[in-house]
């Protein structure tokens, strides 16, 4: 194991003083016991997206791990490779022909590849687990299978900026480039095989807003596009553009919520299930407090909180209630009891908001005797969603609670941008600080075999990947330059 290290001089596992635990720091970044991740939010266009094949399996085969078992960890490893790839009869020499027969009918043959990847994963996440297993070495204290990919991520970053371009997000085994060309696409392909990996270019986004480091809404770019880019079209451009006409995708709650994706960007018809959220809680119990009606006791409540807060923290006690001077706690608790009727639901729900004065309830979780609002619930009503359907209640509808997720996910992309701009398909994205500093150029009495940029990378504007139609996507306006016979 400490010679693979050796790929990534510079790497510590140090003891930090702010927590005293130790540490994976590499180029002046902790890259944590997982996998690498990596955001720089804003809008950006023409998103390249790597993902490498396997990363944590290829790692410990780099890293030769399992020592003599390696070699029949990386036969399963291969052997799924080739299902995904279609290559079954590659897939059926493997193991001396032993699954063969599980390969005689390939429609099925998903669903060895899936008993495979579950094979590959156990062995990886048994590596780092906390408890003895025969995967586990006792000497992999810095989850080392995890730590290949991270120091390798980190690196790749690295020789990327380097050579001018900007990387807008890594996520574990996948890493986001705007602006990416061929060249930056081949260099981080040739150099993901220095280390044993594998880059796929799996799609092209027009534009992506990343609003942290792992939520973003993107577009895919045209096929004809990709194809004019890169003398190809990444899988899920053309897979995409095969189902939709304007394909969009989401990760992450902000945009992922169906109402929000399909209000705000595919446009597709919205169907029951999207109007309802389906939540759960951990070591408690979900439940409808059905008090529409009731009588206020939130004041009670307050007054027994403070209460039990001062039992435990006698030297810094809250002001109590003087109108509740003589009433002993039991008293409080029966009060509090008539202003709630709590129906159990369980650990998942699925609901439906309603709106006040239609008989819904507030989602509550009892944990340890408490009770406290289901996270995102709070200020809405809600029934169960199979109750509304079962009862034909949908037009009870509360549109307020979609109103404000559609209005964060707005004002999340106007943090960086024209939301309407960027919705905007028909055109190319241009933000207004492209349009505001871009660099001055004599464009009106330019002679025509000058493009306006200045930049004589390409022999006409309509040679640049930058330009649309009539548009150029860094801003520049192409009037002048068309008008003089530019695109002759």
């Amino acid at each position: 194991m400490g010679e693979a290290i050796n790929c990534f001089p510079g790497y510590e596992y140090k003891l930090l003083d702010s927590d005293h635990k130790y540490h994976n720091i590499y180029r002046g970044t902790d890259l944590g016991r997982g996998g690498y991740v990596f955001g720089a939010p804003g809008i950006y266009t023409n998103v390249a997206l790597l993902d490498i094949q396997s990363m944590h399996p290829n790692s410990a085969v780099n890293l030769n791990y399992f020592g003599e078992y390696t070699p029949r960890f990386k036969e399963i490893l291969d052997t799924r490779i080739a299902i995904k790839n279609g290559d079954y009869d590659r897939a059926r020499s493997m193991f001396d022909g032993k699954i063969a027969k599980y390969l005689n009918d390939e429609s099925t043959a998903d669903q060895l590849a899936s008993a495979l990847k579950i094979v590959i994963n156990s062995c990886y996440g048994l590596s780092s687990a906390p408890f003895e297993n025969a995967f586990r070495d006792e000497r992999n204290v810095n989850n080392i299978i995890a730590l290949r990919g991270a120091l390798f991520m980190r690196t790749l970053q690295d020789e990327i900026t380097d050579r001018g371009y900007l990387v807008a997000g890594i996520r574990t085994d996948s890493i986001k480039i705007p602006n990416a060309d061929k060249s930056i696409i081949d260099f981080c392909t040739s150099f993901a095989e220095k280390y044993g990996y594998k880059f796929e270019h799996e799609a092209t986004y027009d534009r992506m807003c990343l609003i942290d480091k792992a939520q973003y809404i993107a577009a895919y770019m045209r096929p004809e596009e990709c194809e004019k880019l890169y003398g190809y079209v990444p899988k899920d451009n053309a897979k995409q553009f095969k189902k939709y006409s304007h394909p969009w995708t989401a990760t992450g709650d902000e945009f992922q919520r169906p109402y929000i994706f399909k209000t705000l960007f595919s446009g597709e018809p919205l169907e029951f299930g999207d109007y309802c959220e389906t939540n759960t809680v951990k070591d408690a119990a979900i439940y409808l407090d059905m008090n529409e009606g009731y009588p206020d006791v939130s004041r009670e409540e307050e007054e027994l909180s403070r209460r039990r807060y001062n039992e435990l923290h006698p030297n810094d006690p809250k002001k109590l209630y003087a109108e509740y001077v003589n009433t002993t706690d039991s008293e409080l608790e029966d009060q509090i009891s008539t202003g709630h009727n709590y129906v159990f639901i369980g650990r998942v729900g699925r609901f439906y908001p309603i709106r006040p004065g239609c008989g819904g309830g507030l989602q509550k979780a009892l944990r340890k005797g408490s009770y406290n609002y289901v996270s995102g619930s709070k200020g809405f009503r809600w029934l169960e969603a199979e109750v509304v359907k079962n009862l034909h209640k949908e037009d009870l509808l509360d549109p307020s609670y979609h109103e404000e997720q559609v209005n964060e996910a707005i004002a999340a992309i106007n943090k960086f941008g024209s939301f309407e701009r960027f919705v905007d398909l028909s055109k190319p994205y241009i933000s207004e600080e492209a349009v505001e500093d871009r660099p001055k150029s004599p464009v009106d009495d330019c002679p025509f075999d000058l493009v306006p940029c200045g930049d004589n990378k390409y022999n006409t504007c309509m040679d640049c990947p930058n330009c649309v139609g009539d548009i150029c996507k860094r801003g520049y306006s192409l009037a002048s330059y068309i008008e003089k016979g530019g695109d002759a």
